[in-house]
């Protein structure tokens, strides 16, 4: 009756431990022990958070502006219906056919400097999945 007993209690010890294992996410040994260990930091990409500051007009020392592009003789606002047309494209081609929607003949070449263009276009490129080439 004792081993049944000593049996019993050691089955129901090793099943509550492993139980509790499972509430604090599968580390036995308590909560959060060695949880820390197992984060991954997430790297940010700092040309597309700087490109996406300057299109949303949020960048410091850059003007705030509305973003068209040229597509079939039309300048359209840039959504992704709009940049559909440039998918695999040249950088420089896509780059190019951006033009400020108030004063559709200006290209947003002649308002940005060429990093802040790059990084815009940078930004574009990665938002909307374009898979832009080289030059």
């Amino acid at each position: 009756m004792q081993r049944f007993i000593l049996l019993a209690t050691t089955l129901f010890a090793m099943f509550a431990q492993s139980s509790l294992s499972f509430a604090s996410g599968g580390h036995s040994g308590g909560f959060n022990s060695g949880r820390d260990a197992n984060i991954q930091t997430r790297q940010v990409d700092q040309v597309y958070e700087t490109g996406k500051a300057i299109f949303n007009g949020r960048a410091k020392g850059e003007p705030s502006l509305q973003y068209c592009v040229a597509v079939g003789g039309q300048k359209i606002p840039v959504q992704r219906k709009s940049l559909k047309t440039f998918k695999k494209s040249s950088f420089n081609d896509f780059a190019k056919s951006l033009y400020l929607c108030d004063q559709p003949e200006k290209p947003v070449s002649e308002s940005l400097t060429r990093d802040s263009l790059l990084y815009v276009v940078y930004y574009l490129d990665k938002r909307h999945k374009l898979d832009l080439r080289g030059s």
